[in-house]
């Protein structure tokens, strides 16, 4: 019985994983201040006083200061999944990247599960060994989790510099996807500490 429940969680992981991939993942949103962006094209628009008795310079000058904006204005705001990510680097030139993430973050995880649950359903003998040592290979190599940590550290980045004083202040948040992945990573990662301890009955 013991065997069945990691069974269980890598088939669950899989369930996961999918919607992790495909649905949406990540909302990266850029939006300016209207009284800063007012600023700014005043400043440019403007030529410096050349003198204290400028009138007409003066007046407009106090004009604009008395001018205030609420507010913020939407410059860029794209919403992505792991999946359109990853074809966006690859129709982009950076094949290299896209493929390799989608290697070490993606494929070879997905492989490992597959080989696990395979081993399972052998109660014993060399073809399950076998498995499992081509398993630990490819742990070394199955980069996830890896992946999920630099994704929530882009998304925390992100939101520290959106509590700056900019122009433009960036933000991010999380859609369904990141939930789903995350979900996938936590299963897959129990399911194979129960799998080693249920390898390791078997060995003593």
């Amino acid at each position: 019985m013991k065997k069945y429940f990691p069974a269980l969680l890598f088939i669950l992981s899989i369930g996961f994983l999918i919607p992790g991939i495909i649905q949406p993942f990540m909302t990266l949103k850029a939006e300016i201040n209207k009284q800063e962006l007012f600023d700014i094209a005043a400043q440019e628009i403007l030529p410096p006083a050349k003198r204290n008795n400028d009138i007409m310079q003066n007046i407009v000058r106090s004009v604009i200061r008395d001018v205030h904006f609420e507010g913020s204005l939407n410059v860029f705001e794209s919403t992505r999944s792991l999946w359109a990510t990853l074809s966006d680097l690859v129709a982009h030139g950076y094949v290299i990247v896209g493929l390799l993430i989608g290697l070490f973050g993606i494929i070879i995880p997905f492989i490992k599960i597959m080989l696990n649950l395979i081993a399972l359903c052998l109660a014993s003998g060399e073809t399950r060994n076998d498995l499992l040592s081509i398993s630990s290979v490819l742990s070394k190599w199955s980069m996830s989790d890896v992946f999920f940590m630099a994704i929530l550290v882009t998304f925390l980045t992100v939101n520290a510099n959106a509590q700056g004083v900019n122009a433009i202040q960036m933000s991010a948040r999380f859609e369904s996807g990141f939930y789903f992945f995350a979900t996938y990573c936590v299963l897959a990662i129990a399911a194979s500490q129960l799998m080693q301890l249920w390898n390791d009955e078997l060995a003593e």
